[in-house]
């Protein structure tokens, strides 16, 4: 009778053991589920790319899926990002419409960097085969490596034959490799536009986003060889019908203001 009262005792004890340490292991999970979501803020001149789609998730109440093209969407969805559902005329005629003034930026009136960076095949692609043509729009992003960071490419593609009307090209980069861009491509479809690989943002360093630390998000309209209008900072910049009016306006040729 002593010995099934001792086993009893060892059994619940043996239960109790059991259950507590699965219920460490449960809130352990959750603490770390919390803090990924709900983590500190980040100061974004510390924090990597990473950390940066961390804040951008915090910001708009997004939970990261590991789909990049949901996540973009989803990110577009809750900046309120659409494609221009009007035409051309009617966009660039729009007397209420007041666009996004070019932030003050070194390369402004100045002669756009040349680079040569090789596209999502492997050809070398160099700027000067489109900047001879007309309008360029340089976009600089943080890669597939933050899902909601390529979200600017998903908005320029769906307007871009807005941009082709006013004969302007656009012109990604990114550090990703170029094996690595076509892998997400394969999954989540291509761009209609260049996507090259930047190695170690070295372009983005001559377009001044990159400091050999901390890189920002860059927007540049260049025309006639110029940067007339910059963008930057650590979200993308999603307002094209802006980027439209920069490409129309004649006082942005050598300025920069609108």
């Amino acid at each position: 009778m002593v010995f099934q009262e001792g086993s009893g005792v060892r059994r619940n004890l043996g239960t109790r053991l059991f259950l507590g340490l699965l219920a460490a292991v449960a809130i352990l999970y959750a603490s770390l589920v919390s803090y990924h979501i709900l983590g500190p803020e980040l100061r974004a001149t510390d924090a990597d790319l990473l950390a940066q789609c961390r804040l951008l998730c915090q910001k708009y109440g997004l939970v990261p899926t590991g789909n990049i093209a949901a996540d973009a969407e989803a990110y577009l969805a809750a900046t309120q990002t659409k494609p221009l559902s009007a035409g051309l005329s009617e966009i660039l005629n729009d007397a209420s419409f007041q666009p996004v003034p070019s932030q003050q930026h070194p390369l402004i009136g100045k002669p756009a960097p040349a680079f040569a960076l090789k596209d999502s095949k492997d050809v070398e692609r160099s700027f000067s085969e489109w900047s001879s043509r007309g309008p360029v729009i340089v976009v600089v992003y943080y890669g597939y490596g933050c899902n909601h960071c390529v979200a600017q490419l998903f908005a320029i593609d769906k307007d871009l034959e807005l941009f082709h009307e006013l004969g302007a090209e656009v012109v990604a980069m990114s550090s990703d490799s170029t094996e690595h861009t076509r892998d997400r491509f394969k999954e989540y479809g291509e761009f209609h536009f260049p996507v090259l690989s930047d190695p170690e943002n070295k372009t983005a360093a001559s377009f001044g986003v990159f400091d050999g630390k901390e890189l920002d998000h860059g927007t540049f309209v260049v025309k006639d060889g110029r940067v007339v209008w910059a963008n930057t900072g650590n979200e993308p910049f999603l307002d094209n019908k802006t980027l439209l009016h920069v490409l129309k306006s004649s006082e942005g040729k050598s300025s920069g203001v609108l």
